[in-house]
């Protein structure tokens, strides 16, 4: 996926600002996380704190339900553990 789009956050305010679709995961895959959509204002609110990378507030590109996605994923404290 990350050869298909540039992880750049140039890229990724592009890809909000034309209302692409976003996703939103909470926590760790293992643990039971969920991915659900979200609205172009929650992901435009998300592109301040979140970046490429390591971290606690992240984003990547991925497939969602057949299609390509910009994913903002948020770890917490017990995700440490």
């Amino acid at each position: 996926m990350s050869k298909k789009y540039p992880e750049t956050m140039e890229a990724a305010r592009q890809w909000v600002a034309e209302g692409k679709p976003c996703t939103f995961t909470y926590g760790l895959a293992y643990r039971g996380a969920g991915q659900e959509r979200i609205t172009k204002e929650e992901a435009e609110e998300k592109l301040k704190h979140h970046s490429f990378g390591i971290g606690f507030y992240t984003i990547f590109w991925r497939q969602f339900e057949g299609e390509d996605v910009l994913n903002f994923t948020e770890y917490g404290e017990n995700d440490l553990y």
